[in-house]
């Protein structure tokens, strides 16, 4: 007798089994906008790098702007990427691994030294440096320009 209730009570004590989590569908995911994409990114660099000269500003055109003074980022008549510049480059390669954006590199010659070969060398090595990151080639462009004090890393929405 004890028995047939035990098993009712328990029967009853225990949870229905929960409804199998819904499977999402990538296609009926919501895409989000590249300019939301690229301000959010946007917003958490300037973030990370925030008390440092480094700057990160969307442009009108919904590209996003990083620019790195030039003497943190060679060193006089050198093109090896010096350690801050690395950094920023570290975090926007992270960031645009999964990205179909494009990243457009100018660097600085020497202040005093219009050098367009310095310049042109420090881009290439920008750009090998990104590549080494895992960025590819194809999403690259390097220009060396003699007459700033900047580095500056454009990053905008591939034209598909």
């Amino acid at each position: 007798m004890y028995v047939p209730l035990i098993s009712l009570l328990v029967a009853c004590g225990t949870r229905p089994a929960a409804p199998p989590s819904p499977t999402l569908d990538p296609s009926a995911q919501s895409t989000t906008p590249a300019r939301a994409t690229l301000l959010s990114e946007q917003g958490r660099l300037s973030e990370l790098f925030r008390g440092t000269p480094v700057t990160f500003t969307m442009q009108v055109d919904g590209s996003m702007r990083a620019t790195v003074p030039r003497v943190f980022s060679f060193d006089a008549g050198a093109i090896k990427v010096k350690p801050p510049l690395a950094a920023v480059l570290d975090r926007l390669s992270k960031s645009q691994l999964q990205s179909a954006s494009r990243l457009r590199v100018s660097t600085p010659s020497d202040t005093g030294k219009p050098g367009s070969a310095l310049a042109r060398d420090r881009a290439l090595s920008v750009r090998d440096y990104l590549m080494g990151q895992g960025i590819a080639p194809t999403r690259l462009q390097a220009n060396g320009v003699a007459q700033t004090e900047h580095v500056e890393i454009v990053l905008s929405e591939s034209a598909r």
